[in-house]
């Protein structure tokens, strides 16, 4: 059986509205992205932050 995943990195932000911690997975190289807080839904453009993991989230 052939797998078909492919790699991803874990971009985790804070949303800028309510505060909850949200988590998407993109691919390596990504370095910004698209999410919605899984809390209250506002609509946030993420980028890469100062640490692999933590993203910096600005409303969108």
């Amino acid at each position: 059986m052939w797998s078909t995943a492919r790699p991803t990195q874990t971009a985790e932000w804070l949303c800028t509205r309510c505060g909850t911690t949200n988590r998407k997975l993109l691919a390596p190289k990504a370095s910004d992205g698209a999410d919605r807080c899984v809390h209250c839904r506002l609509k946030h453009t993420i980028a890469r932050g100062d640490t692999p993991v933590r993203w910096d989230a600005k409303a969108a």
